[in-house]
């Protein structure tokens, strides 16, 4: 596994847009936080094109497909972080090189639509990050959000430790790190980008899916023969699913009923699964290393989630 450079100052950020489009008032924040850390952003008024094609995506297949490919080459770039996600990655990832990415790897940086990439880099053995966009979603990100993002940036592991849930399973596994939005694995099983490999820790977050349709993914996924690879399961947030109207937990970062539909998978597995992690559309969403080692141990109080 090829890990990228850690970030010095001086360090060059491109923001990249493979996905929806993006206004330039969205990224102030990052921005800012880019500059207070010494690094220097790099993009320009070419970021901030518009297609109309069914949904409003950063310009046009080619546009964002050349942009994208840019910043993956530039050797004078150490890392790129995705201004947002939304959806579009899916129609770039087929098409891009990514043989000069791979003997000088960069962090790239997202989440949602973004797991694309992550799923596609960590199956030529790249580590990706998961975390925030650039753009602030309908919440701010927490301090946490950034302060973790950061620690990896400037080269440091990971190791999280959080209170036991109700719906955890006991149990302690080393494995590969990998996931991300239900959705976007879903979407790509039978592709290049699906997840590939064995000894597998899965992460699963999502938002604004119909319960049946979780279900429906999981089944697939189960079907694939994914979920008989993975060694332990991440539950991040899912907020917002199924009608607001019949939903209770509609506004939950953990909705419940979402909860036992993915425990009714993996509570006769024999795995430890860990529900609450912050991360996926909410507003504490904490870094995390996919394509990477990790150790998870889940006990009756205390759930710890390491790098290696």
């Amino acid at each position: 596994m090829k890990w990228p450079q850690s970030l010095v100052p001086g360090s060059r950020i491109a923001i990249v847009a493979p996905a929806g489009r993006i206004y330039k008032h969205e990224l102030e924040f990052a921005l800012n936080w880019i500059s207070v850390n010494s690094w220097e952003a790099v993009f320009s008024d070419e970021l901030f094109r518009e297609h109309n094609f069914g949904y409003f995506y950063a310009g046009k297949d080619e546009h964002r497909l050349k942009f994208v490919q840019q910043e993956l080459n530039n050797p004078t770039i150490d890392a790129i972080w995705f201004a947002r996600g939304g959806y579009g990655s899916v129609r770039l990832i087929d098409q891009l090189d990514f043989s000069q990415f791979i003997q000088k790897p960069k962090w790239i940086i997202g989440y949602s639509d973004i797991t694309v990439f992550h799923n596609h880099l960590n199956n030529l053995g790249i580590p990706s990050l998961h975390a925030v966009t650039a753009k602030q979603l309908q919440l701010p990100y927490t301090p946490a959000s950034y302060t973790e993002l950061k620690r990896v940036l400037c080269g440091e592991k990971l190791n999280y430790t959080f209170p036991a849930g109700a719906n955890d399973i006991e149990g302690q596994v080393e494995g590969t790190l990998v996931g991300g939005n239900l959705s976007m694995i879903y979407s790509q099983l039978g592709s290049s980008s699906s997840i590939q490999g064995e000894n597998l820790i899965l992460f699963i977050e999502d938002w604004q899916e119909n319960w049946y349709h979780l279900d429906r993914m999981l089944m697939a996924l189960k079907r694939s023969g994914l979920l008989s690879r993975i060694k332990g399961l991440i539950v991040g947030s899912f907020t917002k699913m199924d009608l607001r109207e019949e939903n209770p937990h509609y506004h939950s970062d953990f909705d419940e009923v979402s909860n036992q539909i993915i425990l009714s998978f993996f509570e006769n597995e024999g795995i430890p699964v860990m529900f609450g992690f912050p991360a996926g559309h909410i507003g504490d969403n904490r870094a995390m290393v996919f394509g990477s080692d990790v150790i998870l141990n889940v006990d009756d109080e205390f759930v710890n989630l390491q790098w290696k």
